[in-house]
């Protein structure tokens, strides 16, 4: 996570920004715990504030962009590829919790058709959604090359909220 707090702090900025490099108090890190559960995976997609087992050196500027009160933030599991590669493996999003409705909006492409953070009995996941017949249709990115998931809906599904904001890395960095 600490390899994308120089991408992360860019959210917020009105326009597209050049950070400079860290100096003094902009460059400061703490060590913060992400609570969790003691079963967590990384490789699974989770919400951010249930992490609990990693401790490590976060950007202060990444933390003054998070505001919990007014959003949930989940991290996309690194070997979850459904939205892959709207939304690659490890991003973070930022899921809106007021928006928990699936609701039958027209949308032009695949960048405005709204994405959805979902709980699930023992998982949770990321995906466009459709409800037909009682069931949640969780609904990969094509190139994913992920299967449809069909779930009853309510029963086994919930919605956490629509992701309204996404971190991601676009390239590794070679270090």
């Amino acid at each position: 996570m600490s390899d994308l707090g120089r991408d992360q702090a860019l959210f917020g900025l009105p326009t597209t920004q050049l950070i400079p490099q860290a100096s003094g108090e902009e460059g400061e890190t703490m060590v913060v715990p992400l609570r969790s559960r003691p079963d967590l995976r990384l490789d699974k997609t989770n919400l951010l504030s249930r992490l609990v087992e990693i401790w490590g050196d976060i950007p202060v500027r990444l933390i003054q962009h998070l505001d919990p009160r007014k959003n949930v933030y989940g991290v996309i599991g690194l070997t979850d590829f459904t939205m892959w590669p709207l939304i690659r493996p490890g991003s973070i999003v930022q899921i809106d919790g007021t928006q928990r409705k699936i609701l039958p909006v027209k949308w032009a492409n695949e960048h405005e058709r709204p994405i959805y953070f979902i709980e699930l009995r023992d998982e949770y996941i990321c995906s466009w959604c459709e409800i037909r017949e009682g069931h949640l249709l969780a609904v990969p990115y094509p190139n994913s090359r992920c299967e449809i998931r069909r779930f009853p809906y309510p029963q086994e599904a919930d919605i956490i909220g629509r992701v309204t904001g996404v971190a991601m890395r676009l390239a590794e960095t070679h270090t």
